[in-house]
């Protein structure tokens, strides 16, 4: 009988308090320089190395065949290169952009979540990887560019109605970025996933041009291979994409597939400044058989707290600042 302890040591690593915490002051951080950000965020993965990280079940994947190559490079670091892979085990190998649509819960936000990903090589590693070139959210998350982030979006839903229909409505007006469309999923058949995009692709994550800073950096999942083995593919025809304005002309109009998966997926994440290196599928089976579970320091939102407070004084300081000027200017009249 099996114990689970993988599982629920993921899940012990999110904190519901403090994951409310971190989401009321984090807007105290706009005033705090990124680079101040980046350096406590780096100085935090030290102590802890690894976050929870829980994909709850029917995340969603839109998976589009690019159609402008060079678009494509321009949106991905200079450490990477496109490389054609697999989304089912007996598919065709093409060039991908593909839509992850997923609710998750995570030592650090719980959420909905949308990642705009491009295939790539990456350089250095060698491991083929998801390149998060942008995201949108309505929780939240933190980049080296833009350093902790809120919600971007007005509308962020991803859920099923009784027939077992996948809904999505994902929208951030600001930037006109719609993702919409439904997909019935009783017809949907299981099938082995390429092995090569989600299983090694989960070994080597990284962030587009923009986002990383053209930064070749990737981080690792930690996880049971048998988490991504297998997946649900969703006939075209039973999909229905109302509206998706991301990166028009980038890719085909039409999805080449879409698969989801009905289960929630266990990770242990790299916290952002932590970089595990897992080589290949070899070291993460071996990595992931020889855990000691118990010596997983529990995730602490100390730095977050930490770098949180010291906003809340940024804040009071140009506050004051702004009323001293202000009572001046009115004496001077």
């Amino acid at each position: 009988m099996r114990d689970f302890k993988f599982i629920k040591r993921v899940e012990q690593l999110v904190k519901p308090i403090d994951i409310a915490t971190l989401q009321v002051l984090a807007p105290t951080t706009k005033f705090i320089p990124r680079k101040i950000q980046n350096k406590l965020m780096a100085s935090s993965a030290q102590k802890n190395p690894y976050m929870g990280f829980v994909v709850e079940p029917y995340s969603v994947f839109l998976c589009y065949e690019l159609k402008d190559l060079e678009w494509a490079r321009r949106l991905i670091p200079d450490g990477f290169e496109l490389i054609k892979t697999k989304i089912f085990d007996d598919g065709e190998p093409k060039y991908y952009a593909i839509f992850g649509s997923f609710n998750v819960h995570t030592s650090a936000f719980w959420g909905t979540r949308l990642e705009v990903n491009i295939i790539a090589r990456n350089k250095r590693n060698n491991l083929l990887s998801w390149v998060i070139v942008d995201y949108d959210t309505n929780t939240l998350s933190h980049d080296v560019s833009k350093g902790v982030v809120g919600s971007t979006t007005e509308q962020a839903l991803l859920t099923t109605d009784f027939d077992g229909n996948l809904i999505v409505d994902i929208q951030n007006e600001g930037k006109n970025r719609h993702l919409v469309f439904d997909a019935k999923t009783d017809q949907a058949q299981t099938k082995i996933m390429g092995h090569q995009l989600w299983l090694e692709g989960n070994l080597s994550v990284g962030y587009g041009r923009e986002l990383s800073q053209n930064s070749d950096a990737v981080f690792s999942l930690t996880f049971d291979p048998k988490e991504v083995e297998k997946g649900r593919r969703i006939p075209l025809e039973d999909v229905h994409v109302t509206k998706n304005t991301w990166f028009s002309g980038l890719f085909h109009d039409e999805p080449d597939e879409v698969v989801y998966f009905p289960y929630a997926q266990h990770y242990l994440s790299d916290s952002p400044g932590h970089f595990s290196q897992i080589k290949d599928e070899a070291d993460l089976r071996n990595k992931y058989e020889s855990l000691d579970l118990a010596s997983i320091p529990d995730y602490s939102a100390d730095s977050h707290r930490k770098m949180m407070k010291i906003g809340m004084i940024f804040n009071i300081v140009l506050v004051t600042v702004l009323l001293v000027l202000l009572f001046t200017l009115l004496q001077q009249r």
